[in-house]
């Protein structure tokens, strides 16, 4: 089974407020020089997650991050762990606050190195808090994706089990591969990487993408659908509870 990981860069979430500010058009989060960086943590979880099904199934990782060469340490931190290639996708700082612009890069670097089985990323990056990359990824690759999944059941050749987390339960579902799948951290304690892994890690080499040129670079907008409703009042309902509910039903009804 040949497994992408996507994994992504992040402020260290343990950096003191007083390094955190926010850019003048409330756009961007502008951190002090001397501020710390990480792995997404859930995107660590995703690693895990990748080698345990290698481990079982054979095959090959390959870890994909869009950034610029500072991203190359955790990259290899991951190699460490025991990922089998690296791939950087070439992106400045003013792409990456795209999400868009973001997934359409990791697609199309996708496509180029070949789709493989599974794709696996973590739920949400610890920066935004958004979550819906991995998932535009997936778009722009005509596959399913499926999160939080916090259990691999089974795989085959065709198929996946996983459990994803709901509010009350964790329920199971078998997606068709090629698929996307966000890890939550319930899944696994990432491991530490051996000295041996270190060392190998140190001399890979880390394949580096250029995004392809002549990208319309355009920022989506929002715009109600035709015909969509907006608040135009609000009333407070008064008395007991049967008289709220049929004040409540009377004014749905209208």
């Amino acid at each position: 089974m040949d497994i992408i990981v996507l994994i992504k860069k992040v402020p260290d979430p343990n950096v003191p407020e007083h390094f955190v500010s926010i850019s003048d058009n409330h756009e961007n989060i502008i951190l002090h020089a001397s501020s710390q960086y990480s792995i997404n943590l859930y995107d660590l979880n995703a690693v895990e997650a990748a080698i345990s099904l290698k481990e079982a199934h054979g095959g090959t990782i390959t870890v994909v991050t869009a950034d610029d060469a500072s991203a190359d340490q955790y990259l290899r931190r991951v190699l460490a762990m025991g990922a089998d290639s690296a791939v950087r996708v070439e992106l400045d700082p003013a792409v990456r606050n795209d999400a868009f612009q973001t997934a359409d890069a990791l697609a199309s670097a996708i496509k180029a190195i070949g789709i493989p089985s599974l794709i696996i990323a973590g739920r949400q990056a610890s920066d935004t808090d958004a979550g819906y990359v991995p998932f535009l990824v997936a778009h722009g690759l005509g596959i399913p994706a499926i999160s939080p999944v916090v259990a691999f059941k089974s795989a085959t050749d065709k198929t996946i089990n996983v459990g994803k987390l709901s509010e009350v339960s964790i329920d199971e579902y078998e997606l068709a591969l090629p698929a996307m799948v966000l890890v939550s951290n319930e899944i696994n304690k990432p491991r530490t990487p051996g000295l041996k892994g270190v060392m190998a890690a140190k001399k890979a080499t880390i394949d580096v993408v250029e995004r392809a040129s002549g990208q319309v670079e355009s920022k989506p907008t929002y715009a109600p659908r035709k015909g969509q409703r907006t608040v135009q009042s609000t009333q407070f309902i008064e008395g007991s509870d049967d008289d709220k509910a049929a004040a409540l039903v009377a004014a749905l009804q209208n």
